[in-house]
C-alpha cells in the first residue's frame, strides 16, 4: 500500500473477537471470510437451527439507519420497522471480491421496555464461524435507545463497541444553513507525540476531539462551510489539530446501499507534508431530518501520517444541532436520559493496554439515592447523576446504578461545554484502579425533535487502562 492510501473501512480494534479472526488469515482469505467475524456472537448460545435463509429487508414502515465502522470491519445499515417490530442488520461487500453482495449479519425482534429501552431479540445471525444460525427464542442482550426516524444508538451482544445510527431514507434539506456541534467518536487510544498519529488509533495531543460545521442544501448539492475543528482543551485553552482539514467542502447526497448519504468530498486535498503527497478527507456521512449527523470517517493507514478528516477524528463524529442561544441547564439536567458510556481501550503499550467497554446506561436521577457518588468536588448545579445497567440488562432493572457523575462546568457556547468533569467511582465496573477519580471531558447539548441529547467525550488517565471515554445520551422522558 503506497503511502496516502485512504481506506473506508477499517481493520477492528484488537480488543472484539472479530478482530482476534480475522488476525490469522492472510489477504485475500481475509476479505473471503469477513463475513464469517462481521458482528461475531462470541460466546453465544446454542442455536435452534444452522444454515438458515436470514430474514428479508422489512419494507414499507421500515426506517433505514446508517451505522459507522466501529469496532466492525465494515460500516452497516439497520432497518427498524415498529409496524411490523423487527430489524434487520446488512452489510454491503459489494466492492470485494470473492465475497461479493449485500449479506444479513443479524435480524430479529424488537419490543420496548418500561424504561424507555428497546430490546432487540436476535432471532437470525450469521456467527463467528460463518454459519447462519437462527435462535427460537429471540438471543436477548442487545439494545437501542431511539427517537424513531431521527436518531439512536445501539449496542450489541458481545461486541465491545456501541455504535450511533442515523436515518439515511432521505437526503437532508435544510432551508437555512444549519449549524452542527459534534464530537470524535474515538478510537484506541494513543496518546504519545512521538509516535504521531497511529492507524486505527487516536492521539488526543494531535488529533481533532471536537468541533462545528455548518451544512446547507440545494437539493442533493451539500455544502460544508465554516468548519471548526479543536483538540481537547489543555491549560483552559483550545487549539486546532496538529493537520487540520479543509474549513469548506462541497459534495453530494446520493442513493447508496447505506441510504441516502453524503460523501465528503472528492475535490478537496488535505496534504500530507511528510512526503507532500495529497491526501483527499473521506468520509461518509448521514444528517437526520433534525440534523443529528454521524460521520464514518476514512482512515489513514500510514503510521506517523497526520492526517485529519473533514470533521472528526477517530472512527468519526456524533452530531447535534447547534441551539439557537444559551441551553437552559436546569432543563437539560433534570431530564432523564438514556444511552452507552464508551470506553475506547487502553494505548498500544504493554504497561497500559486495555480492554474498553461498551455499557447501556441511565442518567438523571430525580432524586439522590444514598448509592449515588460523593464527589470530590462541591455538589454542582451542573450536575447529572447516572450509570450502568447491572450486569449491562435494562431488561431486568427499571433503574441504572449510580456510580459516575457529569459536571457540565460553564456553558462557553450555545450548548457547547468545554470543562466538563466526569466523576468515576470505585463502584463502576470498568473501574479497576478501586478508587474513586475524575477527569476533563467536553461535552455538546441539543435538541432532536424536541428531546434533549447530550454527546461527550474525554481521555481518562487516572483508571486502569487509560483510555478514551464517550457518553451518548437521548432523552427518554
Amino acid at each position: 500500500m503506497s503511502p496516502g492510501t485512504v481506506i473506508h473501512r477499517r481493520p477492528t480494534d484488537t480488543q472484539s473477537c472479530m478482530r482476534e479472526g480475522l488476525a490469522q488469515l492472510a489477504f485475500p482469505a481475509l476479505v473471503a471470510a469477513a463475513i464469517s467475524f462481521a458482528l461475531c456472537g462470541c460466546g453465544s448460545t446454542p442455536a435452534a437451527q444452522s444454515n438458515p435463509t436470514p430474514a428479508p429487508n422489512p419494507q414499507g414502515s421500515s426506517k433505514l439507519y446508517f451505522a459507522p465502522t466501529m469496532g466492525d470491519v465494515y460500516a452497516s445499515t439497520y432497518s427498524i420497522d415498529h409496524t411490523a417490530n423487527t430489524f434487520v442488520r446488512t452489510i454491503d461487500l459489494s466492492d470485494n471480491s470473492p465475497a461479493n453482495g449485500t449479506t444479513v449479519t443479524d435480524s430479529g425482534v424488537i419490543s420496548m421496555l418500561p424504561n424507555g429501552v428497546l430490546s432487540l431479540g436476535i432471532s437470525y445471525n450469521l456467527s463467528s464461524s460463518g454459519t447462519g444460525t437462527t435462535y427460537n427464542p429471540p438471543m436477548t442482550g442487545s439494545w437501542a435507545v431511539e427517537i424513531p426516524g431521527e436518531a439512536a444508538l445501539i449496542g450489541m451482544m458481545d461486541y465491545t463497541n456501541f455504535t450511533p445510527v442515523v436515518p439515511t431514507n432521505t437526503c437532508p434539506t435544510f432551508a437555512t444553513p444549519q449549524t452542527i456541534q459534534f464530537v470524535t467518536i474515538p478510537n484506541r487510544l494513543s496518546i504519545n507525540t512521538t509516535n504521531g498519529i497511529v492507524p486505527n488509533n487516536w492521539n488526543p495531543l494531535l488529533e481533532t476531539a471536537f468541533g462545528s460545521v455548518q451544512i446547507s442544501t440545494n437539493g442533493t448539492q451539500v455544502q460544508f462551510s465554516n468548519v471548526k475543528q479543536y483538540m481537547l482543551p489543555a491549560d483552559g485553552k483550545t487549539s486546532a489539530p496538529s493537520n487540520p482539514g479543509p474549513e469548506s467542502a462541497s459534495a453530494l447526497c446520493a442513493s447508496t446501499f447505506y441510504g441516502q448519504t453524503i460523501g465528503v468530498p472528492v475535490t478537496v486535498d488535505v496534504i500530507n507534508p511528510g512526503n507532500q503527497e495529497s491526501v483527499p478527507p473521506s468520509a461518509t456521512i448521514g444528517v437526520g431530518p433534525s440534523g443529528f449527523l454521524v460521520e464514518d470517517a476514512g482512515s489513514s493507514q500510514v503510521q506517523g501520517e497526520p492526517y485529519e478528516n473533514i470533521l472528526g477524528a477517530g472512527y468519526g463524529a456524533a452530531g447535534l444541532p447547534k441551539p439557537s442561544g444559551s441551553i437552559d441547564v436546569g432543563s437539560l439536567i433534570s431530564a432523564q436520559y438514556k444511552g452507552f458510556l464508551y470506553g475506547s481501550g487502553g494505548p498500544v503499550s504493554a504497561s497500559q493496554s486495555g480492554p474498553g467497554f461498551s455499557l447501556i446506561g441511565s442518567f438523571g436521577f430525580r432524586s439522590l439515592a444514598s448509592s449515588c457518588p460523593v464527589l470530590p468536588a462541591p455538589k454542582s448545579d451542573t450536575t447529572l447523576y447516572g450509570g450502568e445497567f447491572a450486569g449491562n440488562d435494562p431488561a431486568s432493572h427499571s433503574e441504572s446504578n449510580c456510580d459516575l457523575a457529569i459536571s457540565l462546568g460553564k456553558q462557553d457556547g450555545n450548548g457547547l461545554f468545554e470543562s466538563a468533569t466526569v466523576y468515576v467511582t470505585a463502584k463502576f465496573p470498568p473501574n479497576t484502579s478501586a478508587r474513586s477519580y475524575s477527569f476533563p471531558a467536553v461535552a455538546i447539548a441539543g435538541q432532536i425533535q424536541g428531546k434533549f441529547a447530550i454527546f461527550l467525550i474525554g481521555v481518562d488517565v487516572q483508571g486502569s487502562p487509560n483510555q478514551a471515554w464517550g457518553i451518548y445520551l437521548l432523552q427518554t422522558s
